[in-house]
């Protein structure tokens, strides 16, 4: 193995991410423990004090440590290494998450060798780092390593960090710890315990004396890559590995925000057109220099007396530009009155998405250019839409079924439809036009009548289907009325009676 380490990990680890994450307000000496599927998973100082362990059952916590208990919220622990993370970003660009799923221990690894110089050597760099930490509620540990995993386990024992460290001064600390750091592999951990092995250093013992395909095949695949990962080895090869894992580039979450406050009281939609406008070229310009485009907006609207009200602009394509926006904008305005005298207006966009450069043929002939009559038709779609409301506008779609009536559904524009028709389709005789309700054919001197009298000219072709919900059985016609119209008919055979179904384009 090099003596030398070409990355650097930091390990961070929020030992009471459980119960800091939730944010309660209790005092500080009370014994607290956090619950999950009625075992305790942390506990705090003075909850361990008094004899509660994880792993305990409520009740026995309860019994002896006279807790509060809380149950964990795992979405909350995530928000708050979101939140770590954003913050972190000013000391690396290389941030991971790691999360046992074994115990509830969660942190996050900085990769920091190309970080060093700017900030003066390691030493400054963690103690920058701890200064930062130390503003927050979170307990930590450091774990430095060269490997993403052999710093999150020596963030289990205490170190120093001096600035010199190299790759051997990490190993030689990784040899020392026990085995039962293993949380996530408790088999394998279990079975090396009764074979002898105690620190990780037997481990690497057997693989230098023998192969570690030994256990591979004795502890499992996962776990032989786990001590791989640790020691950075190849398992083929037993040496270093010959490549280096590319890192994940961390990317704080992006949103623009900006807002307009009026020397007076906006009280008609008019007055703030202005304002709208002056905010979306804001935006535009916002999108045009990251090269995104959004398709969700958000109004919010305010008075002096902290009276808020939002309004949600959608578009079915993602725009970079302001006009569409600035027209559905005005749309939801005009339709409803402003609830109170505006003081303040806001635009918020939260979800943003990188442009997408769409192909376009090469055609010097404007006459033949489709591009405008496209952007037309989304255009006018998008101002329906907001004018009638979502469900108003859907285009017509394919279902599967034997019943002609249910092969019809309405499905939304953004979403994608099925036109491919199966051969039977294709074959029989169907109209284009099907009444929305079959309408009962008149039977008059032993002739059908609708509209006029009904002759058939061919059938039949029976239908049947539908069995689990109501059953369905019929024999179609293609019949003519007195004026030459092809009209589609079917004879139901449970109630014996006729029907028009649809007319023939």
């Amino acid at each position: 193995m090099n003596t030398t380490a070409s990355r650097l990990w930091l390990a961070i680890r929020f030992s009471d991410l459980p119960l800091t994450a939730l944010k309660l307000d209790y005092p500080h000496s009370m014994p607290m423990v956090v619950i999950e599927k009625k075992r305790v998973i942390f506990a705090n100082m003075f909850a361990e004090h008094s004899g509660a362990r994880v792993g305990m059952d409520i009740t026995t916590a309860q019994l002896l440590a006279e807790c509060e208990v809380t149950k964990r919220d795992q979405v909350k622990e995530q928000c708050c290494l979101d939140e770590l993370s954003e913050q972190l970003y000013q000391f690396s660009p290389y941030i991971e998450r790691y999360s046992s799923t074994a115990l509830a221990e969660s942190g996050l690894l900085l990769e920091i060798s190309s970080c060093l110089k700017l900030f003066g050597g390691l030493k400054k760099l963690t103690g920058s780092v701890t200064r930062f930490l130390e503003g927050t509620t979170y307990a930590y540990n450091f774990g430095l390593g060269h490997s993403q995993k052999a710093a999150w386990y020596l963030s289990f024992c205490d170190y120093d960090i001096e600035g010199d460290e190299t790759k051997a001064t990490f190993i030689t600390r990784l040899n020392k710890l026990p085995i039962a750091l293993f949380f996530d592999y408790p088999k394998a951990a279990d079975v090396l315990s009764k074979t002898g092995f105690s620190t990780f250093g037997d481990l690497v013992t057997q693989i230098e004396g023998n192969s570690i395909s030994s256990f591979r095949k004795r502890l499992g695949k996962e776990f032989t890559n786990e001590l791989c990962e640790i020691y950075d080895i190849d398992q083929n090869f037993m040496q270093s590995s010959l490549f280096e894992k590319p890192r994940d580039i961390f990317k704080p979450k992006e949103w623009f925000e900006q807002e307009i406050e009026f020397d007076y009281p906006v009280t008609i939609v008019d007055q703030l057109k202005p304002a709208i406008e002056n905010l979306l070229h804001q935006l535009t310009d916002y999108l045009r220099k990251r090269q995104q485009q959004c398709q969700y907006i958000e109004w919010i609207i305010s008075d002096i007396y902290r009276n808020k009200e939002s309004v949600k602009i959608n578009s079915d394509a993602p725009q970079s530009h302001w006009q569409l926006l600035y027209d559905l904008s005005l749309i939801h305005f005009d339709n409803n009155d402003l609830p109170f005298e505006v003081d303040t207006v806001k635009l918020l966009c939260t979800h943003m998405m990188p442009l997408q450069h769409s192909n376009q043929v090469l055609n010097f002939d404007a006459s033949k250019r489709k591009k405008k009559s496209v952007q037309d038709f989304v255009v006018t779609i998008a101002k329906l839409k907001s004018r009638l409301g979502d469900a108003a506008i859907y285009k017509v779609g394919y279902c599967d079924s034997r019943v002609p009536e249910l092969t019809n559904i309405m499905v939304a524009l953004a979403d994608k439809c099925n036109e491919a028709l199966p051969d039977i389709h294709l074959r029989a005789l169907r109209p284009t036009w099907l009444l929305t309700k079959p309408e009962i054919i008149e039977e008059r001197s032993d002739r059908l009548y609708w509209d006029g009298y009904l002759s058939t000219i061919v059938g039949p072709e029976r239908i049947i289907g539908n069995w689990w919900d109501e059953p369905v059985a019929r024999d179609y016609y293609l019949a003519k009325r007195h004026d030459n119209i092809p009209v589609w008919i079917f004879f139901n055979l449970y109630d014996k009676q006729w029907y028009v179904h649809g007319v023939f384009a």
